[in-house]
């Protein structure tokens, strides 16, 4: 056997025993959510194929690789739940099944065949129109559920500024939206690499060494993420109405709430908790949710991501202009006023004032 060969053992191995392992320790998490059981069947389909592939390295048991068909779908499902209010499994998540089934019945049915030889490929014969639709079709699989995917995660990044003050990579799933990008160029690479096997016969790179190999990544990056990942959205009661038209806020109550709210700000300066959420807020001032945001959003036209840190900047802008605070550092300022990293301090601050920070503070004191 050749040293690829024995290598490629060695990563379905490897790719089987964690994606087993991680599938489970998510399954096992203390308070585990509707995504990890998502992530864990993921997890489980990757183990799954790879057992298949090393089987199919002995004798046949499947004429080509199926499971590939469900990867697109648990990916866009896996962020489906993690990003929504109140995940559940939707009405039609089992038809995303059907491709995979499909090719599974036909991968059993051919499994004596060789549908999916690269060196055949192109080859005119009875299997010819099966191994096209097989690429065509996975590449559509692949290209339809990065997209969707990416609709989502930007949605989330847009509606996540209701609620939080601060950024994180666990809020705005930063790392979901690099490791997706990723997933679908890589694959990319991988069909452009297996096109390029087929019409040169001597080219070095073996495509399905290299598709184990991205499997595997997948794998370990999903798993060891997808753990970290804590609750997005804030728990509110089931009885509270998200709708602003459906509030029931009459005239006299909106001007009393935001009265409260501006008093809440200006008065205690609840703007310097580094976390601060929108629930923070609602618990303070004994009120639903939704009311802050129709407040927010309906009256004074913006979200309570820019509310919060326009009170953090004006504290900033004080205290660099002030010389009682020369004794602390630009960092040291924007961490009292609320700010939770540097990089968001610098960010927010050149883009609501125009100039850094440290620009500000020198401007303040030179004649």
């Amino acid at each position: 056997m050749s040293p690829t060969h024995d290598l490629n053992i060695a990563i379905m191995a490897i790719g089987f025993a964690h994606s087993l392992y991680a599938g489970i320790m998510l399954l096992l998490k203390k308070n585990a959510r509707l995504s990890n059981q998502v992530l864990a069947v993921w997890l489980f389909f990757i183990s799954l194929q790879m057992l298949f592939s090393l089987f199919n390295t002995r004798f046949p048991v499947t004429a080509f690789p199926f499971l590939p068909f469900i990867y697109g779908p648990l990916l866009f499902i896996y962020i489906d739940t993690l990003i929504s209010e109140r995940p559940k499994l939707r009405y039609y998540y089992p038809s995303l099944a059907v491709p995979v089934i499909a090719f599974f019945i036909v991968s059993l049915i051919y499994r004596r065949e060789p549908v999916l030889t690269l060196d055949s490929f192109l080859a005119r014969d009875s299997l010819q129109a099966l191994r096209l639709s097989y690429a065509i079709l996975l590449m559509v699989s692949f290209l339809a559920y990065s997209i969707l995917t990416f609709i989502k995660l930007h949605k989330h990044k847009l509606r996540i500024k209701d609620l939080y003050s601060y950024t994180s990579q666990k809020i705005t799933l930063g790392w979901a939206l690099f490791v997706s990008i990723s997933f679908f160029v890589l694959y990319a690479l991988l069909f452009i690499i297996g096109l390029t096997r087929v019409l040169v016969r001597n080219f070095p790179v073996d495509p399905v060494l290299l598709g184990n190999i991205i499997l595997v990544f997948y794998s370990f990056a999903f798993s060891i993420f997808g753990y970290q990942q804590d609750r997005i959205y804030p728990e509110t009661p089931v009885k509270e109405k998200p709708k602003y038209e459906r509030s029931g806020l009459k005239k006299k109550d909106i001007e009393a709430l935001s009265n409260k709210l501006i008093s809440l700000m200006e008065t205690e300066k609840l703007y310097r908790e580094p976390e601060l959420s929108i629930v923070d807020v609602a618990k303070r001032l004994h009120v639903p949710r939704h009311h802050i945001t129709h407040i927010l959003n309906e009256i004074m036209g913006r979200n309570f991501y820019t509310f919060i840190n326009n009170y953090r900047i004006e504290e900033a802008k004080q205290r660099l202009s002030n010389p009682e605070y020369n004794n602390l550092t630009v960092l040291a300022i924007g961490f009292d006023a609320g700010f939770n990293s540097k990089s968001s301090f610098n960010t927010l601050f050149k883009k609501y004032v125009g100039v850094t920070p440290s620009e500000y503070r020198k401007t303040q004191f030179t004649s």
